[in-house]
């Protein structure tokens, strides 16, 4: 593999995309969709000018690490972006759309596969499972950045953002309980409410917020007593959310989780000055780790898989996507009249993309079961949501403008 041939095409794409960023996100062209489609032009389907096999790891391996980084990265950019006091102020909502949004959207997502793809019920489980979780890159075109600030009310972005993060983490325990049925169905229950829940998961949640709580102690410390040199909490923040998931793996838990919580409660422990002057720096910081992964996924889309797959599978898939989020939405919508009017609850209902986090699931499902169905299935789930999502930001982005100028104009003047 020639390193420059990999810096020049990854770093020029980002450089293009980067000066247009603003006409491409109006023109419903995000940064995600773009790279999936530019990784699927150089990778062997098409120019053929790279191939995954050509950075010398397994493609499984290389995809599931990529894709921890980035959900780190990521993770760590949505923690910082809710304001302080968020976490109590909106605990009906986080109770509600994970509480029961989460298993509410794995019914419909398993039920629709299950009788859509005529699969087992524990692989439609499984890919039930793995597309639960709202990414948090993929909605990052209508939580962040001009675009979304301008046609997009607060509080949806911020809870959106803070539903993203909890649910990626927690995907984990969903995902665990088929992997265990098919591998160890003997024990699957006991390891699943044992290691997997008591120790994986809460052990995760835990340690996460001590380390956030002692990091952002010591941030506090070092920055009133000048002992910090750099301007930018930046030098804390990437590092945090890179520990944390280091740190994580290596005792055995679910390290994804501990860094939404770890950098949510550094967050909240941090003035909020400093969250504000940082915010925008940390965006553009961020999409420099965030967009590559698209290109490796775009290199390693089965589309020769996928033609033998019929027209079925790909309308089962879309519809699982969307319904699953659709169902839930409106189901839970008595619990959060006062939260979210109608407008806002079907701009919510519709913005739940797979992306990242399902990438990270199948690939790590696949190592766990052995069965190379789930890839492509997930793949093409996450193909099919960038796609979607990503074509319609910009014009229910605006809608929803259009529909809440009131509301807009009365955040503005709070602000």
């Amino acid at each position: 593999m020639d390193i420059n041939l990999v810096l020049a095409l990854f770093a020029g794409a980002l450089l293009v995309f980067a000066a247009f960023s603003t006409v491409l996100q109006r023109a419903s062209l995000p940064g995600p969709l773009l790279c999936l489609a530019f990784g699927a032009l150089i990778g062997p389907h098409a120019l053929n000018l790279l191939r995954l096999e050509d950075f010398g790891v397994p493609t499984g391996h290389l995809l599931e690490q990529a894709a921890r980084i980035t959900l780190a990265i990521g993770l760590a950019g949505v923690a910082l972006r809710l304001p302080h006091g968020y976490w109590r102020a909106n605990i009906r909502w986080i109770a509600a759309i994970i509480g029961a949004g989460m298993v509410l959207m794995l019914v419909v997502a398993t039920g629709v596969l299950w009788w859509g793809l005529g699969a087992s019920f524990l692989l439609a489980l499984l890919l039930g499972a793995i597309i639960t979780p709202t990414d948090p890159v993929v909605t990052t075109p209508i939580v962040t950045g001009s675009m979304a600030e301008e046609k997009v009310t607060e509080r949806v972005r911020h809870n959106l953002s803070a539903e993203s993060g909890i649910n990626d983490g927690l995907g984990y325990l969903f995902v665990m309980l088929p992997v265990l049925l098919m591998t160890k169905p003997g024990q699957a229950w006991h390891e699943l409410l044992t290691k997997v829940l008591l120790w994986e998961v809460l052990g995760a949640a835990v340690a996460g917020a001590l380390a956030g709580f002692l990091l952002g102690k010591l941030f506090v410390l070092v920055r009133t007593h000048g002992l910090m040199e750099e301007s930018s909490y930046l030098a804390f923040v990437v590092p945090l959310a890179l520990l944390l998931l280091g740190a994580g793996k290596l005792i055995g838990t679910d390290a994804i989780l501990a860094v939404f919580v770890g950098v949510a409660v550094f967050g909240q422990v941090i003035p909020q000055r400093d969250e504000d002057e940082e915010d925008k720096v940390h965006d553009a910081v961020a999409r420099l780790f965030l967009l590559p992964v698209f290109v490796l996924l775009g290199m390693a889309l089965p589309f020769g898989e996928w033609a033998g797959l019929g027209w079925v599978v790909p309308v089962v898939l879309t519809a699982a996507v969307l319904l699953r989020r659709l169902v839930t939405l409106w189901v839970l919508r008595p619990l959060l009249t006062d939260i979210h009017d109608r407008s806002e609850t079907f701009f919510l209902s519709w913005f739940a993309p797979v992306g990242v986090s399902a990438l990270f699931y199948a690939t790590l499902a696949e190592r766990h079961t052995g069965n190379h169905e789930i890839f492509v299935y997930a793949t093409l789930a996450i193909a099919v949501s960038v796609v979607v999502h990503g074509l319609t930001s910009a014009p229910f982005s605006a809608w929803l403008q259009h529909r809440e100028p009131q509301l807009k104009e009365k955040e503005e003047t709070a602000a």
